[in-house]
């Protein structure tokens, strides 16, 4: 049975990853903030594990209760919008910083805490959900700075990291969900958490055995341009 570790696994995009990669056979390891209030990620998850992405001490104390477990794919799926309106007149240095850490930073931090867990595993695979907003060449429409250079940011840095881990055998995706109907998306959005998460699971399976996080995805096949 392959295992699967999820970040935000308790909401949105996350809880839907879990529902389907449960139903594809997968041994799920959901991970999220406050695990007391995650009704439905304990009812469908085989483990829960309390974790903030940003916090490193949480970030170490789940490598040791995993304790080199095999993970054939980590999700990397724990972000933040941040505050709204970020644009001029609207830069607070704080949440800037949130959301660079939250989206970013935190990322590659627990990519590279579970490098062991990822190598000892059949699959190897990391899926980073990142966002069409982190492309310069398709932003026509300006606002969203701190989101926006936090998923740009994010896309480098696994690139770098990809290439890095590559001679591992470890492959990295970098995948757009789509503008989705969730918490963070809002009523608005036009697509459905069931279609995205299906999609970028159809996109896995097509692309992971040649990826190395060379390009932005999305869910329904296309590529995004830098």
């Amino acid at each position: 049975m392959k295992t699967a570790f999820i970040t935000g696994a308790n909401r949105g995009i996350g809880l839907e990853f879990v529902r389907q990669l449960k139903e594809k056979g997968y041994y799920i390891l959901g991970a999220c903030r406050h695990p007391e209030k995650a009704p439905e990620l304990n009812a469908l998850a085989d483990e829960v594990f309390q974790l903030d992405v940003t916090n490193d001490t949480n970030i170490t104390l789940l490598k040791q209760n995993l304790d080199n477990r095999p993970i054939d794919l980590l999700i990397n799926n724990a972000g933040t919008s941040g505050e709204q309106g970020v644009t001029i007149g609207n830069v607070d240095r704080t949440n800037f910083m949130n959301v660079l850490n939250t989206n970013c930073i935190s990322v590659v931090k627990l990519s590279d805490a579970l490098l062991p867990n990822l190598k000892a595993s059949e699959d190897k695979s990391i899926l980073v959900i990142s966002s069409r907003m982190g492309s310069i060449s398709d932003n026509e429409r300006g606002r969203s700075y701190a989101y926006r250079s936090s998923k740009a940011a994010l896309n480098c840095v696994m690139r770098s990291f990809a290439i890095d881990v590559k001679d591992q055998g470890i492959r990295v995706m970098l995948i757009h969900p789509g503008w989705v109907k969730t918490a963070m998306g809002g009523a608005d959005a036009l697509v459905d958490v069931q279609t995205s998460v299906a999609g970028m699971l159809t996109q896995a399976d097509l692309h992971f055995s040649e990826s190395h996080a060379e390009v932005l995805r999305r869910f329904d096949g296309d590529v995004i341009a830098w």
